[in-house]
């Protein structure tokens, strides 16, 4: 096989929630000797998202979808199917499901070839493999290889693991771990909110050193400060176990981009699902 002057031969466009098969895809096709363009592994740091993906699909000689309600709703995935379109690239669309294209995507597939692998999508990878060397015009007198046994998952969840934030949470400094999330994965707000969290602490210290003594008076304003402190970490363990998954979301995605807002974007809508 000649590659040589084709970066890639099969552009994969699916659902991250559907990438535990568009994973074995990929491996499989590049197991029978078709070099694949698959995100987020192939997505370069230090370009433009936009443009790369316009590259990929631009330089293929075919595409593959898996098809199914989710990508169907995912506009990332109809975009790539639009560009596919307009290059005039042919498209498998591999259905792992029993949904129908609708509106924009029923009018790109029209000219598809049809693939439907529901129920079972792992008793049609043979037939997509054959399919896919075919359109690429790729001999390949040796068998058909599916085995999976070497295969390993690439599972993106695995990325979204911290446990300071959570153990700092649970602890009289629960404010520290607003700030960690807010520094780590670029949210302002949540920053700003550790800091907020932060004044129960700082007044009852001063209180408690009587370093404003001569502000307060009375006893009861630092029970009261006491108060709040408990009050806001109840707040606090709440409101950070809700916004848990964004902060793993963004904190793991930004091991692909610091700087394109586009790509970021990409990436948290489809990754936030996981």
């Amino acid at each position: 096989m000649n590659q040589e002057n084709q970066k890639h031969n099969v552009f994969i466009s699916y659902s991250t929630r559907n990438s535990d098969i568009a994973n074995r895809i990929c491996y499989l096709l590049e197991k029978n000797g078709l070099k694949c363009w698959i995100a987020p592994r192939n997505i370069s740091s230090g370009k433009i998202y936009i443009e790369e993906i316009g590259d990929a699909i631009r330089s293929t000689k075919i595409v593959v979808l898996v098809y199914s309600s989710f990508s169907q709703a995912s506009r990332y995935v109809n975009n790539e199917i639009e560009m596919a379109y307009s290059y005039n690239k042919p498209i498998i669309s591999f259905n792992i499901d029993n949904a129908e294209p609708r509106d924009e995507m029923a009018y790109f597939l029209k000219v598809s070839q049809w693939l439907p692998a529901f129920p079972d999508p792992e008793a049609e990878y043979e037939t997509l493999i054959k399919d896919a060397l075919h359109l690429c015009n790729e001999k390949n007198d040796a068998p058909i290889l599916t085995d999976l046994t070497n295969y390993q998952e690439e599972d993106m969840t695995r990325h979204k693991k911290d446990y300071l934030s959570l153990i700092l949470l649970f602890t009289p400094v629960y404010w520290a771990s607003f700030i960690y999330m807010g520094l780590t994965s670029h949210k302002r707000l949540w920053t700003v909110m550790g800091l907020v969290y932060l004044i129960p602490s700082i007044m009852i210290l001063l209180l408690e050193f009587e370093v404003m003594d001569f502000l307060f008076i009375l006893h009861a304003i630092l029970n009261l400060f006491i108060l709040i402190f408990f009050l806001l970490w109840a707040i606090a363990i709440i409101h950070g176990i809700l916004i848990r998954n964004e902060f793993l979301t963004r904190k793991s995605i930004l091991r692909f981009t610091f700087s394109d807002e586009k790509l970021f974007e990409y990436l948290y809508e489809e990754y936030i699902q996981l």
